[in-house]
């Protein structure tokens, strides 16, 4: 059996700073052959690598990302509740390009969210792959969303990037809706994945990327099943994990 690849969700969130460099270094120490991401527009056009829509939650500061210059967004410490463990310099917002860097360095896949959901297809998609494109590292990375139209406009429009949709609920024609879609992978919340749902997916040659999973018997679970990454919080519950599968 393949083993499936660990994605290190946000870093090792569980146990620093989310979407930080710092939480990236400790995922792939931990055995993460991959980090997921997410990716904002700032309001001088500058792609940062931060999840919420403002920085109330992750930072010492308050207010909206799209409001923000990066100079002004890297005023804060984004250590949030390991303040005691990382301090600002460890856990300054980074640019996109500075994490797609180090994962380049490292030969870790790269999964990137973009966060655009008010817009059909948003200057943050485009902007993310080109990025992408002009990297040279488009084999080892995907871009998704929970926008779905975003990623069938995106994929129309850069063929050579893998795309993927998240989502929460069960479709009741799967197949017809992917293909809709156009994307070549699919991110699924991990209950909803099943022997059918991997069948499908075979079948239709998509990777299966199920978030985010903490849980040490699903973790096994689903790598049993077949799926292609396992995205986790826990880098470390899941190198153990996924190592004692068929021992």
């Amino acid at each position: 059996m393949n083993h499936s690849i660990i994605l290190a969700h946000r870093g090792a969130s569980a146990y620093a700073p989310e979407n930080t460099l710092a939480a990236f270094e400790l995922g792939r120490q931990m055995g993460a052959g991959g980090i997921e991401l997410d990716v904002q527009l700032t309001r001088d056009g500058k792609l940062v690598v931060i999840h919420d829509h403002t920085i109330d939650r992750t930072s010492d500061g308050t207010g909206r990302v799209a409001d923000m210059t990066l100079e002004e967004l890297r005023r804060y410490d984004y250590s949030y509740s390991f303040k005691d463990k990382y301090g600002t310099e460890g856990s300054r917002i980074p640019e996109l390009h500075e994490i797609m860097q180090f994962a380049m360095e490292h030969n870790l896949f790269i999964n990137i969210e973009t966060k655009d959901y008010a817009n059909p297809y948003g200057e943050v998609n485009r902007l993310t792959a080109e990025l992408v494109r002009a990297s040279g590292y488009a084999g080892h990375t995907l871009i998704s969303s929970i926008n779905h139209h975003a990623m069938a406009m995106l994929k129309r429009e850069y063929p050579e990037i893998k795309t993927a949709i998240a989502f929460l609920e069960s479709f009741y024609r799967l197949e017809a809706y992917a293909e809709s879609c156009q994307v070549d992978v699919l991110h699924p919340y991990y209950l909803g994945v099943d022997e059918s749902f991997m069948e499908q997916a075979v079948r239709n040659g998509w990777e299966v990327n199920p978030w985010t999973v903490d849980d040490e018997e699903e973790m096994k679970r689903l790598q049993q099943l077949g799926v292609t990454r396992i995205m986790t919080n826990r880098p470390d519950a899941a190198a153990r994990s996924l190592l004692s599968v068929g021992v």
